[in-house]
């Protein structure tokens, strides 16, 4: 931190701050090739052979902070990148207290606990990862985090054309584009959901929030949202884009209100109470039977949303089943014949009032649609907070039909993507060396010369 002493007529003697070490290119590089490795865990092929195991290699990127910290050395750059841990750390002591609660108290088979450790284990590294590309790359971490996925999407294209051949790969991706997600041979192979989603997030970014000042700026968010575009219909994604255009609109109108922070609360407030009628409607049958009657096609979510109806209450005192039990429910009903495949539950808020009962349920809306965009207004401005609003309503509409609560990389957009735009705040901020003293200065300072003080 930089000292001051004070001089006559308001002079301040300022010590210059601390020059910053940007990150040597190698921990750049090895940051960045290590996202896109664990990117590349999503690739049909790898990720029917390891799993999520891939993802692990994330942990690379963490390495790489922790060397450029013992280069560099600046712990007010790392206080300011550990100040958001505890932020994120509070879901995670949700997840925790509430699902050891529920394995202990229903003396829970290992299998399901080691499931529900693992998942607690990958949410944590994507919060540690997050902060780490912070603490790297501050204000530029959102940019970088995109060339990643960029990289990542595009060498699955690469790797997946041998198996097409390159003009039938390249004829399919031109009919997707065209047809606006027509998909067959080649394209259908690229559906990679986490990384598609998470594409739907930086566009919401680039059009809303990205900065423009410079030729180079709007180069560079002309760019990004046209690759948007371009890896979410690949990745048949296409249902996502009113979701973003919807996002952007919602974003214009706050910027047109006078006090944008109490509309924001007030949508939080709305979804909060929403989310109970949604896991009651869709429990009850009546929201299935309802999108049936608009001829929207459920794809087998009409069956899969009430096989779980005897395994618990729709209740305010409903306790819940621990973390990752539903998988463990599709499993089950898998072995019996009632369903064809593991499939997901495609509802997430189905899932989680499921798995940590009313009360996980309730502090995991509360915390995440009333408590982080407080946070985001008071701790650093508006902009932040709608920011991260319009991403999370952005993902809310995916949570409705989709897995996506827990996906590896749409998680660590959510968090990185605000954490990453709020350094902008503190990059603006000039240290003023001279400042015009004041009447009531200079007549103390007369009088502290001449006279000898009043």
């Amino acid at each position: 931190m930089s000292s001051k002493r004070a001089l006559p007529f308001g002079i301040e003697d300022v010590e210059p701050p601390r020059p910053k070490i940007a990150p040597p290119a190698f921990v750049t590089f090895t940051a960045i090739l290590c996202t896109v490795l664990a990117g590349l865990g999503d690739w049909g092929v790898l990720n029917r052979m390891l799993k999520g195991l891939p993802k692990a290699i994330a942990l690379g990127t963490i390495a790489c902070s922790i060397l450029y910290f013992l280069v560099d050395t600046d712990f007010k750059k790392l206080k300011k990148a550990l100040s958001y841990f505890p932020l994120y750390m509070v879901m995670i002591a949700v997840y925790t207290s509430i699902s050891m609660y529920i394995w202990i108290t229903d003396f829970s088979s290992v299998s399901l606990i080691s499931a529900g450790v693992q998942r607690i284990l990958f949410q944590t590294i994507t919060i540690i990862y997050a902060v780490c590309m912070c603490y790297l790359f501050e204000d530029r971490a959102i940019n970088f985090l995109f060339l990643g996925m960029v990289i990542t999407n595009g060498s699955i294209m690469l790797l997946e054309m041998p198996k097409y051949g390159i003009a039938n790969s390249i004829m399919s991706v031109i009919t997707c584009v065209v047809t606006f997600g027509g998909a067959s041979g080649f394209v259908r192979a690229m559906e990679i959901h986490d990384i598609t989603f998470l594409f739907g997030q930086f566009l919401i970014y680039y059009i809303m929030f990205a900065p423009r000042e410079t030729p180079s700026e709007r180069k560079m968010r002309y760019v990004s949202i046209g690759l948007c575009l371009f890896f979410m219909l690949v990745g048949l994604k296409r249902s996502t884009l009113p979701a973003v255009a919807m996002m952007c609109c919602y974003v214009f109108i706050l910027r047109k209100t006078k006090k944008p922070e109490r509309l924001i609360l007030l949508t939080g407030v709305v979804l909060f109470l929403f989310f109970y009628v949604y896991v009651y409607l869709s429990r009850s049958g009546i929201l299935v039977n309802f999108m049936e009657s608009l001829g929207i096609e459920m794809l087998g979510r009409d069956k899969l949303w009430v096989l779980p109806n005897a395994y618990y209450e729709f209740s305010p005192f409903w306790k819940g089943l621990g973390f990752e039990a539903v998988d463990g429910l599709m499993k089950q009903f898998w072995r019996e014949g009632l369903i064809t495949s593991t499939f997901p539950l495609h509802n997430d808020f189905l899932r989680i009032f499921i798995e940590l009962g009313a009360l996980g349920f309730t502090l995991w809306s509360l915390i995440q649609y009333i408590l982080y965009p407080i946070y985001w207004r008071k701790r650093y401005d508006t902009e932040t907070c709608m920011l991260y609003m319009a991403i999370l309503c952005y993902m809310t509409v995916t949570y409705l039909t989709d897995n996506t609560a827990f996906y590896f990389w749409s998680c660590i957009g959510l968090r990185t993507i605000p954490m990453s735009y709020s350094y902008r705040l503190s990059k603006a901020e000039k240290i003023k060396q001279w400042k015009a003293p004041s009447a009531d200065d200079t007549a103390d300072l007369i009088w502290t010369i001449e006279l000898g003080g009043k």
